[in-house]
């Protein structure tokens, strides 16, 4: 019966010195998780704030001084002055997607006659809409672009596309046609008479040096 006792006091005396610890430690985990959390929530607060601030600043973000430069001279500049040096002139070409998704901004840039030009971005930047703009395969938003002094936006588009031509990234070509049968489809699409069309495309397929090729194929050309 003694020994019982002992025993039972001796639990009763051990047993709330390790729950306090353990309550303690517990305590202090759950109030260092709800700081860190309190912290956490203020930091992302305050960026979207600040990014939802940035996105309301209105006018153009800042630029490079070479860039703002480009876009002051496209931008003030007459249209006829600027076709004396420039083939190309996009002014203000901006694209909007289902009336949120802005894909081109305000893009101001000039390219000289004779200048080889290329855009530069990852992807997602713009640069395949830019171009679909200017051959008119998607509408300009706002803006203009101007191709040897032929608005995009005012031009009649059969007269544009004589002006420029464009090569895809991918499906450039249909890979069950011949690569005649593609010259031939590429110059009715591009008007060209019909009395003329078989001329041309002979004319092409031997100063391309393409007479070995003629009639493969073109998802078995290399």
């Amino acid at each position: 019966m003694f020994a019982d006792n002992y025993d039972v006091d001796y639990l009763a005396w051990e047993t709330p010195g390790i729950g306090r610890w353990l309550l303690i430690m517990v305590i202090q985990g759950f109030v260092c998780l709800f700081v860190l959390y309190l912290l956490e929530t203020v930091s992302v607060h305050r960026a979207i704030q600040q990014g939802v601030e940035t996105m309301a600043v209105p006018g153009i973000p800042a630029e490079d001084n070479d860039v703002a430069a480009e876009r002051e001279r496209i931008i003030n500049t007459p249209v006829e002055q600027l076709t004396t040096t420039d083939s190309v002139i996009l002014r203000e070409l901006t694209k909007v997607f289902n009336n949120n998704f802005l894909a081109v901004d305000r893009l101001s840039v000039g390219i000289p006659k004779g200048e080889c030009f290329g855009l530069l971005g990852v992807n997602g930047a713009g640069k395949t809409t830019t171009f679909a703009m200017l051959t008119g395969d998607i509408t300009v938003s706002s803006g203009d672009a101007f191709l040897a002094g032929m608005s995009v936006v005012r031009g009649v588009a059969g007269a544009r596309r004589r002006l420029v031509g464009f090569c895809p990234q991918f499906d450039a070509l249909i890979d069950q046609m011949t690569v005649r049968e593609t010259l031939w489809m590429y110059a009715r699409l591009r008007g060209i008479h019909t009395e003329d069309i078989s001329r041309v495309v002979e004319k092409l397929i031997n100063q391309l040096t393409l007479e070995e090729y003629a009639d493969r194929e073109s998802g078995k050309l290399r």
